[in-house]
């Protein structure tokens, strides 16, 4: 089995979706792409309501575990404060034959040697 672990997270957000959000968000992106140990991040919504989701792929359960904690807080700063989520490990070889994108996830960047002291406060110097 895969170290490769998803990690799938549902939110509310009543806040306004303007072109200011917008921005917003689209640096929350530039951001989450740079996180240490992130392969991808799908953004989703329901439309024509107020619920959000997001679903990741990270390279292993202990990268999630620390951009977990971070970003449930940094939610919280937006005023979101219930989410549910759930940590799935991934079954490769059905996964494989539906065309899952393994092969090249595993040759991301997050799978790249760090040195602790390229990464300051969780962004990438």
């Amino acid at each position: 089995m895969s170290t490769m672990k998803i990690w799938d997270l549902h939110m509310q957000f009543n806040g306004p979706m303007n072109e200011k959000s917008a921005e917003g968000m689209k640096q929350l992106a530039q951001s989450i792409a740079q996180e240490p140990g992130v392969v991808w991040k799908i953004w989703t919504h329901e439309s024509g309501t107020d619920h959000f989701g997001s679903t990741y792929l990270f390279k292993d359960l202990e990268a999630l575990e620390t951009y977990k904690a971070m970003h449930l807080k940094r939610l919280e700063t937006f005023g979101i404060t219930e989410v549910t989520d759930h940590v799935f490990d991934i079954i490769g070889d059905l996964s494989t034959i539906t065309h899952a994108p393994l092969a090249a996830a595993s040759q991301h960047k997050a799978f790249q040697a760090t040195q602790p002291s390229d990464h300051i406060n969780g962004t990438t110097k």
